[in-house]
């Protein structure tokens, strides 16, 4: 799987060799990793969200810069199958690095996930969650036009949550 744009390609992550990248993601967004129980970046925090990928039937990938090749971000999906629903996707993550926030590439990041989620064709919904303590991600989700479909949710990570839905 590929995702291109002018601006950037997503693909998945190639674990051993972008490790120290993903790390570098992860700590330009200790802004948001401090709405949770675990504030600080560390390489298990990585291998954690790898491994939780991987049981989810998630896909873990960078947002690579078109030019440079920089990793900008992160964003872990699934195109169907979540919770054995074979018509439901799964959005679990997006993380855009510090220096590349603000300039629309969270949300084009987004468009072209649900591009490709359409584009496989078995998805009738995607599935996502934001934190309720992250006001400015609840507004960027339902400026994208994902709903809150459930009243907030302890999760096992101990963050508290906003379940999201959109239909396709």
């Amino acid at each position: 799987m590929r995702l291109e744009s002018e601006r950037f390609v997503i693909r998945p992550v190639e674990e051993a060799r972008e490790a120290p990248a993903i790390l570098e993601v992860y700590r330009q967004c200790e802004d948001f990793l401090a709405l949770g129980p675990v504030a600080v970046a560390s390489p298990e925090m990585v291998q954690a969200d790898l491994y939780l990928s991987q049981e989810e039937g998630c896909t873990f990938c960078g947002i690579y810069d078109r030019v440079t090749g920089e990793m900008m971000g992160i964003v872990d999906f699934s195109n169907s199958g979540f919770e054995s629903d074979p018509t439901l996707a799964f959005l679990s993550l997006l993380m855009i690095a510090a220096p590349f926030r603000g300039h629309g590439l969270g949300e084009a990041v987004v468009q072209a996930v649900e591009s490709e989620i359409r584009r496989v064709g078995r998805a009738r919904a995607i599935e996502s969650g934001v934190q309720v303590n992250n006001p400015g991600g609840v507004h960027f989700w339902q400026r994208m036009g994902y709903r809150i479909v459930s009243g907030p949710t302890l999760m096992p990570d101990g963050t508290t949550v906003y379940r999201l839905w959109k239909d396709l």
